[in-house]
């Protein structure tokens, strides 16, 4: 097995500031490749500077590496506005966004050579030299995280340091060769099914004109239980145009606390796997294919039930955190929701946002290399289709965005380094496609780190079938797109699994809120 990378080091400066945050320091060499040491005269020669001091506007005497300089002093009480320029020198996913923290002393003066990244009402908030050996100083603070604060919530607490420290560390690790996916967006709408030509206030086809017109693909999370004969009219749009509609899972009944209430992991695989049967006869009546993501009904499922989709086949599932059966933000594991997807009893949790989602949240998810799967219902466009066209917009402001399935964005997630002729893969869905370049030789996956349980997954198979240990090269095709899937100890053919007791409840209803949807537009245009 090769050896990996040598990580650059970063020093931090007091000693005493890298002492005193060792759950900061901690969850930050693991989001990064990087090691972090307090900076002593002795200690090892660093390929960067993170400095805490009390005037952060002071610039440090001849900087000999990149440096970062933050704050120490008593943040202003009063949250103010902070306003990212428009710059080259500024991330084009942040450009122009307008975040809030609180700031400390006075604004730091722009001097020859160097660049307004940031700036609030009292003064610029982050500036940055402009040579090879760049310097931040950063008007914000960064604390340690306590106990029951993960690193993504800096984001909120400490906008402008974390992103500075962000930027900062990319650039420092850039020589490691991590690549992102690229930006990747659709839009989801929950309970729509195809058995007409529009469910609710989405009329497919004006759907799917308005799509080609500003640039954006729309998934509907169909119910397994819908999963009937489709009108075929509406089944050969769909076919026919995969670039800007799809079908995703959504529950497979969808009854109350349906994932969430599956605390038995018996029970939650006889779920799992009759969803997968009910939609793989839907597949062979319809022609279309659904992707194998599974959006729980109300955004949540329990921990049995995560594993029991990924023991059935599922590439991921999409939840509002990303411990899916939380009401509220994690405050545990410290890189919670810092990833493209967690892992959880080893199925993927691709996170998901509301249609509400200011644009600032969603050109910082953008900035964390997450997809974006902005999600909603039919009642959101019962005033038409202008709520896409605005936040479609706000996206595409975000730089090249591609909007696909969200099949094709679970595919999609993962991160690559390649070195020579090897490369290396650290996936975030269950199954992944990879086109590696003609140099590429040798493939290595990288076994992912999952939260619930560390066998989650215990190895990948090849487009053949074989089997592969994490962490071993495997030779591959050159220019060949190689389909990586993922396994598990506890994987299982769902056809084998026995169904869920019979209960005539469900389909009840489910007719009734059918109805109850498909008459909303009728009532609407009665009132008005």
């Amino acid at each position: 097995m090769e050896a990996p990378p040598v990580r650059p080091i970063v020093a931090v400066r007091p000693g005493s500031a890298f002492e005193a945050r060792p759950r900061l320091f901690g969850a930050l060499a693991q989001a990064f490749p990087v090691a972090f040491v307090p900076d002593t005269l002795e200690g090892p020669h660093a390929d960067g500077l993170i400095v805490f001091a009390d005037d952060p506007s002071e610039v440090p005497v001849n900087p000999d590496r990149p440096t970062l300089v933050l704050g120490t002093g008593v943040a202003c009480d009063a949250v103010e506005p902070v306003s990212f320029s428009s710059s080259p020198a500024v991330d084009q996913r942040l450009r122009g966004i307008t975040l809030s923290d609180r700031l400390v002393g006075a604004g730091i003066p722009a001097r020859v050579g160097e660049t307004m990244i940031a700036v609030g009402a009292s003064g610029n908030a982050w500036v940055r030299s402009g040579s090879d050996l760049a310097v931040h100083r950063v008007r914000s603070t960064l604390p340690e995280l306590s106990e029951t604060e993960v690193l993504y919530s800096l984001l909120s607490s400490r906008a402008i340091a974390a992103i500075a420290l962000v930027e900062f560390l990319r650039g420092v690790s850039a020589s490691c060769g991590w690549t992102p996916p690229a930006m990747r967006a659709a839009f989801l709408f929950d309970d729509p099914n195809l058995r007409w030509r529009r469910y609710g206030f989405i009329d497919y086809r004006a759907l799917l004109t308005h799509a080609r017109t500003h640039r954006y693909h729309a998934s509907m999370a169909m119910i397994p239980l819908d999963a009937g004969r489709p009108h075929r009219a509406t089944a050969r749009l769909f076919a026919q145009n995969p670039n800007h509609l799809s079908l995703v899972f959504h529950g497979n009944d969808h009854v109350k606390r349906e994932l969430l209430g599956a605390v038995e992991a018996d029970a939650a695989l006889r779920t799992a796997a009759q969803s997968i049967r009910r939609v793989a006869r839907f597949e062979r009546r319809s022609g279309l294919a659904v992707d194998r993501v599974m959006m729980p009904p109300h955004g949540m499922c329990s921990e049995p039930m995560s594993e029991a989709l990924a023991a059935v086949g599922f590439d991921a599932l999409g939840a509002i955190h990303p411990l899916p059966w939380t009401e509220e933000p994690p405050t545990d594991p410290p890189l919670a929701g810092w990833r493209a997807a967690e892992f959880v009893g080893g199925c993927p949790v691709i996170p998901r946002v509301p249609l509400t989602s200011s644009p600032a949240d969603l050109a910082l998810r953008a900035y964390l290399d997450h997809p974006l799967v902005i999600y909603g219902h039919h009642e959101d466009v019962a005033d038409g289709f202008d709520v896409l066209a605005e936040t479609a917009a706000r996206v595409n402001r975000l730089g090249d965005v591609e909007w696909m399935s969200i099949g094709a964005i679970a595919t999609s997630n993962f991160t690559v380094r390649i070195d020579g002729d090897h490369a290396t893969l650290r996936p975030y869905a269950r199954r992944i496609r990879f086109a590696p370049t003609e140099e590429v030789r040798r493939l290595t996956i990288e076994a992912p780190s999952d939260v619930a349980r560390p066998d989650g997954c215990t190895g990948w198979t090849d487009p053949s079938g074989a089997s592969h240990a994490f962490g071993a090269p495997v030779e591959v095709p050159a220019r060949a797109v190689t389909e990586i899937r993922l396994t598990g100890s506890a994987d299982i053919d769902p056809f084998s699994v026995a169904s869920p007791p019979w209960r005539p409840w469900p389909k009840l209803r489910r007719i009734a809120t059918e109805m109850r949807d498909r008459a909303l537009p009728l009532q609407s245009q009665v009132t008005n």
